[in-house]
C-alpha cells in the first residue's frame, strides 16, 4: 500500500470533456460485487492515451510480500478492495490513477471509480484539501472485436429525466459553480442503476462519456 500511496499523479481533471454523474457514495452494493478478469491488461484509447488496468489484489501482495507485520489500516483496506482493479490513465503525458470496483446490476457489469490517493503539483496545498474524492459510475460494454466501452453516466441525461420528473434521486448543487453531485445512499443510488439499464431512455449515453479501450497489442 505504501508504494502504491507515494504515486503522483499530475492534473486530474477527468479525462472526458462532458460531466459525468458524480457521487458523494459509491454506487455499489458489498454483495454484489464481483470481479472480471477480462478487464486486466493495457488498453489503449488513442495516440496519446493508454490505459494499464491491474488487480488491486495482485498489487497489494507484492508490495507487501515478506512483510509479517502489517498495520490493521492496511488489513482492512485489502479486505475492502481485494476484488478491486487499480487503473492507471495516461493522456498526453498526464497521469490519473484511479481505484474501480466491479460491480454487477443484473446482468450488467459496472465500475465505480474514484481517485486514488493523488497529488497535484500544480495545485495550491490549500486548495487541494478542499477536494473531495467523489465517485462515478461506468457501464462496462464489452465489444465482439476485443475492445471494451466504458460509458459513464452522463450529468445532461440524468438532469433532463430529474427535472421531467421521470427519476427521483437525492442530489446537491455545491460550490460557486454549482456542481451537480448525487448525495443518495448506496442503496438508493443501485436501485437507480437497476431502473436505468431497464428502461428505454433515448440517447442514454452521451458519447462525450464513451471511452473505447483497444487492447494495445491489437494490430492496425
Amino acid at each position: 500500500m505504501r508504494k502504491l500511496r507515494s504515486i503522483v499523479v499530475i492534473g486530474l481533471l477527468f479525462m472526458l470533456s462532458s460531466c459525468i454523474v458524480k457521487s458523494i457514495r459509491p454506487f455499489y452494493l458489498k454483495e454484489h460485487v464481483k470481479f472480471n478478469e477480462k478487464l486486466i491488461g493495457n488498453w489503449t484509447t488513442g495516440k496519446n492515451s493508454t490505459w494499464q488496468i491491474t488487480s488491486f489484489k495482485e498489487s497489494w501482495e507484492k508490495d507487501n510480500e515478506g512483510n509479517l507485520i502489517l498495520k490493521e489500516e492496511d488489513k482492512e483496506a485489502f479486505e475492502s478492495y481485494k476484488e478491486a482493479y487499480i487503473i492507471n490513465y495516461t493522456s498526453s503525458e498526464k497521469e490519473a490513477l484511479f481505484l474501480a470496483m466491479p460491480f454487477m446490476v443484473d446482468e450488467h457489469l459496472f465500475l465505480d471509480f474514484t481517485p486514488f490517493d493523488f497529488e497535484d503539483s500544480g495545485i495550491n496545498g490549500l486548495a487541494a484539501q478542499h477536494l473531495l474524492k467523489t465517485h462515478s459510475a461506468a457501464f462496462v460494454d464489452f465489444q465482439e472485436d476485443g475492445s471494451i466501452k466504458f460509458k459513464w453516466l452522463d450529468e445532461s441525461v440524468l438532469k433532463n429525466l430529474i427535472d421531467q420528473k421521470k427519476i427521483k434521486i437525492k442530489h446537491e448543487k455545491t460550490g460557486i459553480d454549482e456542481d451537480f453531485i448525487l448525495t443518495a445512499s448506496s442503496e438508493e443510488l443501485y436501485k437507480f442503476l437497476k431502473k436505468f439499464m431497464a428502461s428505454d431512455i433515448e440517447k442514454k449515453w452521451d458519447k462525450d462519456v464513451i471511452k473505447t479501450l483497444i487492447p494495445a497489442n491489437a494490430k492496425p
